[in-house]
């Protein structure tokens, strides 16, 4: 599933020479503040905005930017997350545009290195992998944070169910370097539904909702009761608040952050079932650690709309042709997520300990050195 939007397109191929990666721009003799602001600049990132999202027939990819101090813009194509310059450009253009590059696929995942005459390189690549087993498996990163920084993509994976993904999914999940898959259900949904892992990947399990005694906790009675009475909405705004309060989800995204600090061998994943609430709220505190804006935050949050509505489409008819004994349409607050649901998580942020940044010293535990790890980690660029 596919997030395009309205955009001027120009496809541009050129013969130039590849620039490495790390290439900056030569600059005078300079002393005292001057030159440290010249070396400030040399090692921060310059685009204030970059996507990379596929065309909506597959046949390749829209690339956009903005970067109002960069140059000219050259943009390589390549499949390491880490970027490549290797090769011939395959488009250019100024420090504000949109081109198309044809002829690449999703499989394996393309990354785009846009190589500014000033400033630091930038990778992007589309955050939906577009699996169709698995539409709710997008990357975290790609976000700029609030001093400039970017947060590196192909590192953080977050998905909805892992049971029912198939062969070709599977393999493409591999492909990423998936080290490690952090699965956020309770007992009865790992039970009834266990995981396919790719590979060389170990599964490592952090129940949120261990210490819920309600529907948050699996109790599939009590969450039929809410939505047959239209309390849909009431309960994903309870389990909001839960995921901040409970025990035992604070021991499990405490033990995420730590995970995603000590893995070295690859790239990691965490889910629950639809990949929107548990995952949702592990993301925005993965994303507030690293410094990304409230709003886009928030956004990132709300496109699980957009990657689970075949999904809930195929959900809601097969609950109306078993003769489901409640409306339908109350499915919808369930099924989907709003933007006063993560509000109530931050709100109870808020009541608790006052800030983000107390929650995930205090609530979560993290000291400074594993906070500055994990920014050393995922965020590439210099501050400011």
């Amino acid at each position: 599933m596919t997030m395009t939007h309205s955009l001027r397109t120009t496809a541009i191929v050129l013969s130039l020479a590849a620039l490495p990666l790390a290439a900056c721009t030569t600059t005078t003799a300079q002393s005292g503040p001057a030159q440290a602001a010249a070396a400030t600049q040399e090692k921060a990132i310059p685009f204030t905005a970059a996507s990379a999202e596929l065309l909506p027939d597959g046949s390749g990819y829209r690339v956009s930017w903005q970067a109002p101090d960069a140059g000219k813009v050259r943009i390589f194509a390549g499949t390491d997350p880490n970027g490549s310059t290797t090769g011939t450009p395959v488009a250019e253009g100024l420090t504000s545009g949109t081109v198309t590059v044809p002829g690449i696929g999703p499989a394996p995942r393309p990354y785009f290195t846009l190589v500014p005459e000033r400033g630091l390189p930038l990778v992007v690549s589309d955050r939906g992998l577009h699996l169709s087993t698995v539409p709710n498996w997008r990357d975290i990163g790609g976000y700029r944070t609030s001093d400039g920084q970017w947060v590196a993509m192909g590192k953080i994976y977050r998905a909805d169910q892992l049971d029912r993904v198939n062969d070709t999914d599977l393999a493409r999940i591999a492909d990423l370097d998936t080290a490690v898959v952090i699965d956020l259900r309770t007992n009865s949904e790992r039970t009834r539904e266990p995981d396919r892992l790719p590979p060389n990947a170990r599964g490592l399990v952090l129940d949120v909702a261990a210490d819920s005694s309600g529907s948050l906790g699996g109790d599939m009675r009590e969450a039929m009761a809410a939505i047959a009475s239209g309390k849909g909405a009431e309960m994903l705004t309870a389990a909001n608040r839960d995921f901040v309060s409970l025990p035992s989800a604070q021991k499990a995204y405490a033990a995420m952050l730590r995970e995603l600090l000590n893995e070295d061998k690859g790239a990691v994943v965490y889910h629950c079932t639809a990949g929107k609430d548990r995952t949702g709220w592990a993301t925005a505190v993965i994303l507030s650690l690293l410094g990304v804006p409230r709003e886009t935050i928030t956004a990132d949050y709300l496109l699980s709309n957009a990657y689970l509505k075949e999904k809930n489409a195929a959900t809601a008819a097969m609950f109306k042709k078993s003769g489901a004994p409640f409306d339908v349409s109350y499915l919808e607050p369930v099924m989907t997520v709003r933007p006063e649901y993560l509000q109530a998580a931050f709100d109870e942020v808020e009541r608790k300990y006052g800030s983000m940044d107390a929650y995930i010293r205090q609530g979560l535990g993290l000291t400074d050195a594993e906070i500055a790890g994990l920014k050393q980690k995922y965020l590439t660029g210099s501050a400011g």
